[in-house]
């Protein structure tokens, strides 16, 4: 089984040999694509004989255009690698915002119209983002000079957003002003809406979320749960994220979430992110209660305890970013030193008892921390990742941070606690892309160092390759947790279980200090699609190792899983894409051999390193 995974591994790299970019993008095949023109063509030919079969047509298919589809593919991979210096150092004399629907429009192109009747539906039924909600992200301001780095990495904030699909800026010489231009900005807009839910044996939930609020680019969330047998209560989710106030950048938000057995979250929050590399400065204030019963396997009585915990919450926290390097560069974007300074404060109104937590982890807390650290970032640009062709922006660069303060816990016992996070990523021509992630913390009490804690990760994946009309990719991920002298209870030790090793990997009788754990998916990018729904077929392969000292690291217990399913995503709306996966387990404990296990979550295995700024904070052991 050990060896096995080096032939995998070895075996991504062997199929992987074709640069991947938007310059040299594999081509489909013509002549697939011949026969699908041909196919599609014939049936709008037969569908003509019926008012209803054609009525069919018309609402789920495009109308087989003779045009010459080369042509329009040179003519938007021309448009991808655009060149701003003859518009570098202008003024910017006017900013122009072109607010598209979802369904059946361009961004490259304003004279494409929707012909599909379900199209023209559903473009009734969105609210279209406001010109000015545009306009308030934009980096570049009317007045100002132009610059191509604020240009494209305005596109990357619009991007960012998750209720816009794609965006476009086209500089446009003055012809009266040979020292001004003007921009036209063009964004596609995401179905905005999502509505999921779910049913278990204790209860149903249904939720709808509206990521574009209005065309204000807000969050609103609302959900209604029902519960049966024992829980017969009724509960509900309303919350809102107003983003952006008055062009600021800062954010708005307040959630209420109240469960069928009475447990409940209240949340209240202003902040600001570092949204950007140009974005000078950060933070966020925000309290919180919750109020949830605990599940705590007790092993000598081999059994789960449920008990409820009751506590609130206080964060502050500020950060200024200074601008050391590339401050004036016209092909980087800028280096910054960033320092920041962050108070947190947990009260527990409802706690376990000694009896149980005997070593006081569920302690109140006070913590005040400060960092400091230089990062790096600037963007390449790809398609066939996460999404079907539209483009996706990978951060690439460097980060390190020192995390360093005082944890004042209930026996009244000032901790001191140091931190250090380094990352690093990169897109290697004929090899992909990697990241790596370090991370050291630790308590010190008395020059004693505890609840100490080490972390590897590394994230790769291959440059795109084909078969046939098929486009593929190669995911890989492993990860290294190390924990020494950490406190002698169940809630001090980490799991396989789920998002924190194994997907569908879920027994509470597998725990420990340190793990490994390796995880293997070979994704395809289907060539059709059906109303912008695609499905697109996985394998993947996972290992881990979890255990305690005193034994060798890589003589603890192994565990694995072998997978396959689909990715069910669509090009239109904003909702998570959805995994379908069928698993076997050699061994879950707990549960038996050969278990079988379907699937179905939103979870995104493989995240990418984008640099997104984490406050002051304790190293997080998982």
């Amino acid at each position: 089984m050990r060896y096995s995974v080096l032939i995998l591994f070895f075996y991504c790299f062997s199929v992987s040999a074709q640069n991947d970019s938007l310059q040299r993008f594999p081509v489909r095949d013509s002549i697939q694509m011949a026969k699908d023109r041909d196919f599609y063509k014939q049936l709008q030919e037969k569908t003509k004989n019926s008012k209803f079969t054609r009525m069919l047509y018309d609402l789920m298919f495009d109308p087989v255009n003779p045009a010459d589809s080369k042509t329009a593919t040179k003519k938007i991979e021309k448009q991808l690698q655009r060149d701003f210096s003859k518009y570098q150092g202008k003024t910017i004399r006017e900013i122009h915002i072109t607010s598209l629907d979802p369904f059946g429009y361009s961004e490259k192109d304003t004279a494409v119209k929707p012909t599909q009747k379900i199209q023209k539906i559903g473009n009734v039924l969105h609210a279209r983002t406001k010109e000015f909600t545009v306009k308030g992200l934009l980096l570049v301001k009317e007045n100002s000079k132009m610059d191509s780095l604020e240009v494209l990495e305005s596109e990357r904030v619009l991007r960012a957003q998750n209720y816009i699909r794609r965006t476009l800026i086209r500089p446009v010489l003055v012809e009266d002003d040979p020292n001004a231009v003007d921009l036209y900005v063009y964004v596609l807009d995401s179905w905005s809406i999502s509505a999921d839910g779910n049913i278990s044996s204790r209860k149903g939930e249904l939720r709808i979320r509206e990521y574009n609020s209005f065309g204000l680019g807000h969050r609103t969330t609302l959900a209604y749960k029902k519960g049966y047998k024992d829980e017969i209560g009724t509960g509900y989710t309303v919350g809102y994220r107003a983003q952006n106030l008055f062009n600021t950048y800062i954010n708005a938000e307040f959630l209420r979430d109240l469960d069928v057995d009475d447990t409940y979250e209240n949340f209240a929050s202003i902040d600001r992110d570092f949204y950007s590399p140009y974005a000078r400065w950060a933070g966020q204030v925000s309290v919180r209660e919750t109020l949830y019963e605990e599940q705590i396997y007790h092993e000598d009585l081999d059994t789960l305890l449920r008990e409820p915990l009751n506590f609130r919450d206080f964060n502050v926290w500020g950060g200024y970013a200074i601008p050391i390097a590339n401050k004036d560069s016209e092909e980087k974007l800028p280096t910054n030193l960033i320092l920041a300074g962050r108070y947190t404060n947990r009260n527990y109104l409802d706690r376990p008892g000694e009896h149980i937590d005997s070593v006081a982890y569920f302690s109140n807390t006070n913590v005040l921390l400060g960092s400091v650290g230089v990062r790096n970032i600037n963007y390449t640009r790809d398609r066939y990742i996460f999404r079907n062709g539209d483009i996706e922006d990978i951060a690439l660069g460097h980060s390190y941070f020192i995390n360093s303060g005082i944890q004042r816990n209930s026996d009244n016992q000032n901790y001191f606690y140091l931190g250090v996070d380094l990352t690093y990523s990169d897109y290697i021509k004929n090899f992909g892309y990697l990241a790596t992630n370090i991370g050291y913390g630790s308590y010190f009490l008395e020059k004693e160092a505890r609840q100490s804690l080490f972390r590897l990760e590394n994230t790769y994946f291959s440059p795109i390759f084909r078969i046939g009309s098929w486009f593929f990719r190669q995911f890989v991920k492993s990860n290294i947790v190390v924990g020494i002298n950490r406190k002698d209870f169940i809630r001090d030790r980490i799991t396989l279980n789920d998002q924190y090793g194994i997907y569908g990997f879920d027994t509470h009788e597998v725990f420990g200090t340190r793990k490994f754990v390796f995880n293997f998916q070979t994704q395809s990018y289907v060539p059709f699609s059906w109303l912008g729904f695609r499905m697109s077929p996985f394998v993947n392969f996972d290992l881990g190792f979890i255990g305690s000292e005193p034994r060798p690291f890589f003589s603890n217990d192994l565990y694995t899983k072998f997978g396959l399913g689909f990715i069910i995503s669509n090009d239109y709306f904003v909702f998570d894409n959805i995994r379908l996966s069928f698993a076997i387990f050699p061994n879950m404990p707990g549960r038996g051999r050969n278990v079988l296990d379907f699937n179905v979550n939103t979870d995104n295995q493989f995240n990418l390193e984008q640099y997104r700024y984490e406050p002051p904070h304790i190293l997080e052991y998982r």
